[in-house]
């Protein structure tokens, strides 16, 4: 945008930031699952920004590229402060709708004119026609921004699946280069602009220069997008196949743990004989303390307790039984009901991802709270209350537990101790539920935070509507 812009140049520009404004309030608030107010604040901020840019433009010249950067920064500067969410989420949000916005929008003009160019030119065989351009205008700024908006409505949904259950590092490692994208267009657009990148040395006519220039600009445009999108969703791709791994080696311990637990009770039954006889003679001498010691002491042996989860599959009971201990030791109290259906269709690996990613969290919250709040006025303890049972052909799950989280606030809009961990697990869960077409509902009230999960026992039909709760 060198030069001073006249009248016509201005509606032009308003119009242009309004669709911008537009684009870019909705794409954001798909994103960070923004409130209505705050879209409505952000755009009416931004625009008012981008007003001030068209004013200036009346008055002195500005250069494109201290137009572009400013409105980079404006744009990043705004989401940071109006939208509410993790900043490094939001940071990486705004740059990608940049890439999108600046990729998208300059591919399809060029695309657009190039192929006005050689419509014109095989209609017209190559005279001029000057009348012809201004139709042309409209052509290209109606395909154009129809294909970007399309194109910004295809994508939000993937790319809010990408940007979900995320560690902050990996927001940072994505936004550098995605960055770079941005300056690297900007400078490029700015060279077009300026003619610098075409330059033919009086070899060709206006029109095989004009094709030249868009036809590059294409080339350019597409590989960026490319690149881009590799980028993102390959980045999400190793994310993914990073927690996946996680979960299997975690998968891994728990068999390990079950093992070591049923072994343990293997070799208390096979002494079952020795120690029945040691029983029987301290009970008929009435030794009753000594029999009640060594009981205790026969169950400490084989790793099991009165309390102990029994929800017909040994891998969720040694899942259960591991949680439970570690409650335990942090002093938290522990409440657990317990059953699965017999013959359960859900696989055990997939349960095991569900209610351990759950009671890891629960976990967590509860060992987060503030050491004023660790106990309550009649002096007890943070809890974890866990159910699992089968209501209306579904397994039901149900874990309540202590939580320092405002009333409707989202349990992934927490702040964790460890902010390279946030969000871990989290994506797993939600997938695996996906596959049997479960329903996952949180909720925070009272500074008690509950997740329920349903998951159909039997294949749903086409027929038949997806499972919401009342």
């Amino acid at each position: 945008m060198n030069g001073m812009a006249g009248n016509g140049d201005i509606f032009l520009l308003l119009a242009y930031y309004l669709v911008y404004t537009w684009c870019a309030s909705r794409f954001l608030k798909i994103q960070l699952q923004a409130k209505q107010w705050e879209e409505r604040v952000f755009a009416g901020l931004l625009f008012c920004n981008y007003g001030l840019i068209v004013f200036f433009l009346t008055k002195t010249e500005i250069p494109y590229i201290l137009h572009a950067t400013y409105s980079y920064m404006v744009l990043i500067l705004l989401t940071l402060a109006v939208l509410k969410g993790e900043n490094e989420k939001k940071l990486l949000a705004a740059v990608i709708w940049s890439v999108m916005s600046r990729l998208i929008w300059n591919f399809s003009e060029s695309f657009f004119s190039c192929l006005w160019l050689i419509l014109n030119h095989i209609l017209t065989l190559g005279q001029p026609f000057p009348a012809a351009q201004v139709w042309a205008d409209i052509f290209i700024t109606i395909m154009t921004y129809g294909t970007g908006i399309t194109a910004f409505s295809l994508l939000s949904k993937p790319i809010q699946f990408v940007l979900s259950d995320k560690r902050k590092s990996w927001y940072l490692c994505v936004t550098v280069p995605l960055s770079c994208v941005v300056l690297i267009t900007d400078l490029v657009n700015w060279a077009a602009s300026n003619g610098i990148m075409v330059h033919d040395w009086g070899q060709y006519g206006l029109y095989e220069n004009q094709l030249f220039s868009h036809g590059a600009m294409c080339i350019f445009t597409g590989l960026a997008m490319m690149a881009a999108g590799l980028l993102v969703f390959g980045m999400d791709r190793i994310d993914r196949e990073d927690q996946a791994k996680e979960q299997y080696q975690s998968q891994v311990m728990y068999y390990q743990m079950m093992e070591e637990q049923y072994s343990q009770m293997e070799r208390l039954r096979h002494d079952m004989k020795n120690h029945m006889i040691a029983l029987d003679n301290l009970m008929r001498n009435h030794q009753w303390e000594q029999a009640d010691r060594y009981r205790m002491e026969m169950a400490k042996a084989g790793g099991i307790a009165v309390e102990d989860e029994v929800t017909g599959s040994l891998v969720i009971d040694a899942l259960l039984y591991h949680k439970r201990k570690q409650a335990a030791d942090k002093g938290i109290r522990w409440q657990c009901d317990a059953k699965l259906p017999a013959n359960c269709p859900i696989k055990e690996i997939d349960l095991c991802i569900i209610i351990g990613n759950i009671l890891d969290n629960a976990l967590e919250a509860c060992m987060m709270l503030p050491e004023n709040s660790w106990t309550d006025t009649a002096g007890n303890k943070p809890f974890i209350h866990v159910f699992i049972g089968t209501i209306k052909k579904c397994l039901f799950l149900e874990v309540k537990n202590s939580a320092d989280l405002a009333d409707g606030q989202k349990a992934d809009q927490h702040r964790k101790k460890e902010p390279g961990k946030h969000g871990l697990g989290l994506g797993n869960m939600k997938a695996s539920a996906a596959n049997y077409n479960g329903v996952v509902h949180m909720e925070a009230e009272n500074n008690q935070f509950t997740i329920s999960i349903l998951l159909p026992l039997y294949q749903e039909s086409s027929s038949e509507s997806m499972l919401h709760f009342p």
